[in-house]
Formats: C-alpha cells, structure tokens, sequence
C-alpha cells in the first residue's frame, strides 16, 4: 500500500499488517483531494496520502517514518507547526487558515485532530488561489471605496432593491449623520416637493435597468436644501445588474448662476427693447428734423431768392418815397390837391415797404424783435413742445425760481436756445437720466472765460443733464463753429455757437459747468431789464446830444450807390438838409474821390452791395487814407448777415424817409465830432480792416 516505506522496521510493519477494512480506508484516503497525513506523538510520519505528496512534492519514502522537522526543516516557526504542539499538549482539536512554510508560503485550510495513541491526524487543503482572490477582491473593493471616498461628490452603491451597501464619505459629511440603507429612509433626505419625482426615476431605472438622472434638493446638515443632480447606473455582471452606482453633484451654485444669468438676460433684453424703443423714437424724431430741415432749407432758398429782388425793389421804393417827399415839400402850399395825390402816392410806397420788410424777415427768420420777458414764464410754455422732442426715455424737470428779474430777449430765438441746449442734453444720455431747466438771478463778476457776460445783475436760465459730463480737452472747443463730437452727419457743430450768439447779441453770456460723470449744466445769462432800460436811456440821451450838435452844422458828404436814381434822390434830400454832396456810381470812383479832395469828405455814405468793390471793402480801403471818417451804411436787404463783411457803423434800411437820413447823418456827424473833440485813446478805435468777432 502507498504511504508505507520497506526497509528498517520492516518487522514491525510486517506485524501489524493491515486487515481488509483497514486498506480500504487507505484506498479513500488516496482517492479524496484533500492532504492527509499521520504522525505518531514524536512527530514521526506514519501516513501520507497521494495528495499530501504531491503538494509537499516529495515520496512516499521521503518522508514516511521521517520526522517532520527532518523533511521539513526551519518550519518550527510556523503557524501549521504551533498547531501541532498544541493538539499534542492540549488533546484538543484546531481549525484555521494559515501559510504552510513546507509549501513555499501558500494558504491552507489545516485539521489538526488527536490520533490513535497519542500522535496526530492531519488533514490540509491548497486554498491559495482562494485566498489570493480574495486578498485582490478586497484589495479591489478598498481601491473602490477609496475612489469613491475620494470623489468631491456624494457617492453610494446600493441593491437592485433600492437597499444601500455603502455611502462614502462625501455623503456622511453632507447629511452629518449615519444614513437609512432603504430608499424611504434616505428619500426623507430629499425636499418634499421632488420625492414624488426621484421615486419615479428611480421605479423607471429599476424597471429598465438602465441609469438614470434627475434633479432634487437634498437635505443639509445645517437644515439648508441644496439642488443635485443624482446619477445612478447599474453594475451589470453576467450582463445582468448586480450592484447600482450612484452619486449626488451638488449643482446649486451653478442653478443660481444660470437663474442669476437668465435675470440679467431678462433685464439685458429688457434695456435692448427700451434702446430700441428710444431708437426708434429718436428715428422718428431725426424724420421730422429732416422734414423740419428741408422745410428750413426750402424757407432760405426763398429768402435767397427774393433778396436779390428785394433789394432792387427797395432801391425802386427808396427812389419813388424820396422823389415824393421832394415834390411834397415844393409843391406844399403851392397845390393842395397834388400834394394830396402825393401824400397817397407815399402811404402806398410804405405799405409796399413793410410788405418787403416783412417777406423778408419771414424767409430769412434772423431779426431780433427783443421784449421784456419772464423766463419762468417761457419755461413753462416750452415744457409740451420738449416732452415731444425729447422723448419718453428722459425726464425732464422745470425748477423756476421765486422772485425772478425780467429781461429783455426775443422769445423765439429763446425758445431756440433752450430747444438746441435740451437736444444735445439728450444726446449726452443715450441711455436716458434727467433733464434739469431752472432759472434764478446773478449778480455776477469779472469773467473767467470769453464766452461769460460782463460784471453785472443777470436773469439766468440753465439746461442741466445727468450724462458723463464734458473732457476738459475740449472745453474750450465746444463754442467753435462747426466744432462737434457727434458723428459725422449726427450734428452741424452750430448749436452751443449759436446758443452763444444769441446771448451776446442780447448782452449777455454762457458758463458752462461740468464734470466728468456728473453730468453738466449750461446758463444762459441775460442783462437785468432795469440794467438794460437805464443803459437805452443814456444811449438815447447821448444820440440827443449829437443831433443836437449836428443840427447846427453842415458838411461835406460822399454819397455813393451803383443806383442811379436812388443815388440822385439820396443827393436831393441831402441838398435840401444843406450838406455838400459828391456822388459816386462805385467803389473805385469814390476812392479818387477822397484822393483828388479829402479835406472836403466829412461823411462817406455807402451801399454795402454794389457789384465790383462792396461797401464794407470801401470802408476798408477809405479808412487806409482817413482812419477817423465816419461812414453810414445803406442797404436794400432784410437780413444784413449774409452781406456782413464785418461792419459795425450804422446803417440805414431802404427804403428810407429824408427825416430818417437826416437822422442818421446827423448822428454820424455828431458822433465825429465828439472823437474830435475827446481825442479817446487809439484802443478805444476800432479799424473795418480788423476781423469782426464771432
């Protein structure tokens, strides 16, 4: 039988051959796969069975009646070994896994039982591969949960049941306690308005088995609900699901950022349909500025057109009232009936007069008609007309002031004024603000800047915006004609020059106050009507004094006008007054004039338009050789700007009376001989050859 070794001892064996039961227990012993093996109680090998070997890798006759720690040296410190002493000691049987140091170190399932007469009956089982599965399952799943662990989101894996097997640590720290394993202990996590919904997925992924996703809020431990979104897809083994995974990304920061996003969307659309609705207005109002502009333009071609006729047609009325007034005189007393005739004949040429007088003034719309004016007043009536200019995308707000002085101004070029300042307030707050129209009194000093009014007591009006306010780059440059900011197209670069004009034309100024993002507000300044009445009264006084002066003297006078008959009309009631006059048909003739006789020209009277040398290049060239001449203009036009070569001498409008010329010739004559007399410095002269400021 195998297991038993011949040789020494053989006798003995020999002896105690074994009976029929006995071999038969030894053939199942070599045939079950587990090891067995005997030893008698001084650790002598009596039995070994095939598999025994086969796992020591040694025969029968190695080791059978070998002692153990003789066949396997060095293993007394092993586990297997410390088994058998105690079984030996104790008469006690032991059970375990270990490592066999006879086996190179791998696992075994040990048996360790009290044999016949005092030895040992061992039974031992390779479970290596077993064990080694084991170890890198285990091994495998703390890799898992580490993972898991390590994840910054909640993360868990469950049964297809719905049963929890294992929440990672993300989790525990959100809730901040020990969490349900069944589904209706975790869903009291969930808020109540999303359980019904995470129930539902979670039926409906079961019942597919395949992942799904949906979004809830979950319970904090501070008691806050936060939005995740919950992820769950099956483990399938056998392409079956065994285990489900599942995680929870917090995505409540990203939910308010998106609901923060779509609000300012929301309000981003909001302002684009508000700019849009303001586009369109200011469309609609750039339209009927267009449509206001053709008609302005239409209006100056008129003007344009009829100014040339006019003129010539008051040179006719000049030539027709002036030889009427010559007959009248001669014939008064004389022949009552056509003086009479005469006298109709004279109200007709006034009438005709005025009629030109005021076509022109209508075409051209230049004529300053100034009238004691309260602001307030104007404000208020203009407060319909800007509301409709302006739009509804900017406020506009009146602040009148109590106690208000009046003034003198012509209200609509007023009106103009305020409209271009309310306009380009607008325009400095494209995305709307407030427009502020205030008026109050000024007692104001010496100017800091040109465009400001002289010392003195003022009436003011301003136009305030909320916009980003004027650089202080071009400050300086904003009164220039033509100077603008706007686009090319957007604006002409006339307003504020023509907002200025009109204040100095009424004698008084604009300050502009800004700063960058505060907005800016413009004054318009005008003189205190007690100011102006005293200043007209003293002027009258003064022309007084000078007719009185001139009325009792007589001088030569050049008279000079490309119109025949006018200038033989002129040269009549001249005559009649006493003057010695010297005609001229133009400019070149009356320059010989004043060479061949100077001493004689007390008075130069010029036509401003003639063809070849104009009046104002006349002067020019006459006050080269006679700084101090006096010079009284005549002109047959309504509107003197479009011919004004810088003049500031008076000037007479045809059609004209001969008390009218006397007048004014008398005056001229008057203000010569008061600069003859003062001998005023020569800065208080002022040269026609220097530029006229704007």
């Amino acid at each position: 039988m195998r297991g038993y070794r011949s040789g020494e001892g053989r006798q003995e064996l020999k002896a105690r051959s074994p009976k029929p039961s006995q071999k038969a227990l030894a053939d199942v012993l070599e045939a079950i796969g587990d090891a067995v093996y005997a030893m008698d109680r001084r650790e002598r090998i009596l039995f070994a069975n095939r598999r025994a070997l086969e796992l020591w890798e040694k025969t029968a006759d190695a080791v059978i009646g070998q002692r153990l720690l003789d066949v396997f040296p060095g293993i007394e410190d092993g586990e297997p070994y410390r088994a058998y002493r105690s079984v030996l000691s104790t008469g006690s049987p032991l059970q375990l896994e270990t490592v066999a140091p006879a086996l190179g170190g791998r696992w075994i399932g040990l048996d360790v039982r009290p044999g016949p007469r005092g030895g040992l009956v061992v039974v031992f089982r390779d479970i290596d591969d077993r064990k080694r599965a084991e170890t890198a399952q285990r091994e495998s799943e703390e890799r898992f949960r580490s993972m898991l662990d390590a994840l910054p989101q909640m993360a868990f894996i469950f049964h297809g049941n719905g049963e929890a097997i294992y929440l990672n640590r993300q989790f525990y720290n959100y809730i901040g306690r020990e969490a349900g394993a069944t589904p209706a202990e975790r869903d009291r996590l969930i808020h109540p308005e999303e359980r019904a919904r995470v129930a539902a997925a979670r039926v409906s992924g079961f019942k597919s088995a395949s992942e799904y996703a949906v979004e809830a809020r979950i319970l904090r431990h501070d008691g806050a609900y936060r939005w995740h979104r919950i992820h769950n897809r099956p483990m399938r083994v056998g392409g079956r699901p065994a285990l489900w995974l599942g995680t929870a990304v917090d995505i409540d920061d990203i939910r308010r950022t998106n609901e923060l996003l779509e609000e300012r969307v929301a309000e981003r659309t909001a302002e684009l349909e508000a700019a849009n609705r303001r586009l369109a207005t200011q469309i609609e109002e750039r339209e009927q500025a267009e449509a206001q502009l053709r008609q302005a333009q239409r209006v100056e071609v008129i003007g344009q057109l009829t100014a040339g006729i006019a003129h010539d047609f008051n040179n006719l009325l000049t030539s027709i009232m002036g030889n009427i007034e010559l007959l009248q005189g001669r014939l008064r007393g004389v022949d009552e009936r056509s003086a009479r005739l005469l006298s109709g004949a004279l109200t007709a040429t006034e009438r005709g007069a005025s009629l030109t007088a005021q076509l022109l003034a209508f075409s051209r719309q230049q004529r300053m008609n100034p009238e004691p004016v309260d602001l307030n007043r104007v404000i208020y009536g203009m407060a319909s007309l800007l509301h409709s200019t302006i739009g509804a995308s900017i406020r506009i707000e009146l602040a009148p002031a109590r106690g208000l002085w009046r003034t003198l101004a012509d209200i609509a070029q007023l009106e103009l004024v305020l409209l271009n300042l309310a306009i380009n307030a607008r325009d400095a707050m494209p995305y709307g603000g407030t427009i502020t129209i205030a008026t109050g009194n000024a007692a104001l000093g010496s100017p800091d800047r040109p465009e400001e009014p002289p010392p003195g007591d003022y009436a003011m009006v301003s136009v305030a915006d909320t916009g980003d306010g004027i650089p202080s780059g071009i400050l300086g440059k904003v009164f220039d004609p033509f100077f603008t900011t706007k686009e090319v197209g957007k604006g002409s670069g006339l307003g504020l020059s023509q907002v200025l004009g009109v204040a100095q034309q009424l004698g008084g100024g604009v300050r502009i106050e800004t700063k960058i993002g505060a907005g800016t507000t413009v004054k318009v300044f005008l003189p205190r009507i007690g100011g102006i009445a005293a200043g007209k009264s003293v002027a009258v006084a003064r022309a007084h004094r000078r007719a009185e002066v001139q009325s009792r003297r007589t001088g030569g006078i050049l008279l000079v006008d490309d119109d025949d008959d006018v200038r033989a009309v002129a040269a009549a009631m001249l005559l009649d007054a006493g003057h010695t006059v010297i005609e001229a048909d133009s400019g070149s003739v009356a320059l010989q004039c004043l060479d061949r006789d100077p001493p004689h020209v007390d008075l130069l009277i010029a036509d401003i338009a003639m063809p070849g040398m104009s009046g104002g290049e006349l002067a020019r060239a006459a006050r080269q050789s006679r700084p101090g001449l006096p010079i009284l203009f005549i002109s047959g036009f309504a509107d003197l700007a479009a011919h004004d070569e810088g003049i500031t001498e008076m000037v007479l409008q045809k059609p004209f009376r001969a008390e009218e010329l006397h007048a004014k010739v008398a005056e001229a004559l008057a203000q010569s001989a008061e600069v003859a007399g003062l001998s005023p410095a020569p800065a208080a002269r002022r040269s026609l050859a220097e530029p006229r400021p704007e």
